[in-house]
């Protein structure tokens, strides 16, 4: 009997100490931001890096306008997409609010919002889902500790997410290729 309860404790003592170990490993969080993943670096499902034709079929903007910054050539979504134009800036418009962005040899270089109206808030949102004038807790929720006070900067090898901030609110953001 005496036996039985040892090993009783023991198999007890086995399964508390497994399932402490168990407990005590905290992994990275599925939803944790990635600075080497390019998709976290856009809006509403563009990001930098994407093919300028493809994020254009996908934000499907009521209008767009583009123009060479050198040239002062204006320049379609094909030729884009085909590689043509060296520095490309375009107005992109959503509704009511303005997405500019950098084109160059086909793709996004950088994607920037500001300006937008407090009821339009909630049709661009980022790619982890961070929308205009949200406040900076959820700006460190969805993308973790950064530097920074008014610009607050987060940082991969190649892209580089920058939030401007007033009254502890985001008030614009931009993506940008290194």
């Amino acid at each position: 009997m005496n036996r039985s309860i040892s090993l009783y404790r023991m198999i007890i003592f086995a399964v508390a100490v497994m399932m402490l170990v168990a407990c005590s490993v905290q992994p990275k969080a599925a939803g944790s931001f990635d600075p080497e993943n390019q998709k976290e670096f856009g809006v509403n499902g563009i990001y930098v890096g994407q093919n300028i034709k493809e994020a254009m079929d996908q934000v499907k903007p009521d209008k767009a306008d583009f123009m060479d910054m050198i040239s002062r050539e204006s320049y379609t979504v094909d030729q884009m997409a085909k590689g043509e134009g060296e520095a490309v800036m375009g107005m992109l418009l959503i509704n009511r609010t303005q997405l500019i962005v950098k084109v160059k040899k086909g793709e996004l270089q950088s994607i920037m919002v500001g300006g937008v109206a407090q009821e339009d808030a909630q049709k661009l949102k980022t790619n982890r889902g961070l929308t205009m004038y949200d406040s900076t807790e959820q700006l460190k929720k969805l993308y973790g500790e950064a530097t920074g006070e008014k610009e607050v900067v987060y940082k991969g090898s190649k892209n580089m997410a920058t939030f401007g901030i007033a009254d502890n609110k985001v008030v614009w953001f931009r993506f940008d290729s290194l």
